[in-house]
């Protein structure tokens, strides 16, 4: 068995090139998840902004 490696074809580099992958994977999981997080409070605050407000005083004082 000969242990001459091509850079490329080493073991170590080989786990390196793996653990990268799995590095940017998990980045773009996250991206994607805080968008869509974020596209979902923003639908649940349009929805709580098109409930009709009170314009008058939650509170009256009776003398």
């Amino acid at each position: 068995m000969s242990n001459n490696y091509s850079e490329n074809d080493a073991p170590v580099t080989a786990l390196k090139s793996e653990s990268a992958r799995q590095r940017w994977e998990m980045f773009h999981r996250a991206i994607a998840h805080a968008k869509q997080s974020n596209s979902a409070a923003l639908q649940e605050a349009e929805t709580l902004d098109s409930k009709p407000k009170r314009t008058g005083p939650l509170l009256t004082i009776a003398r």
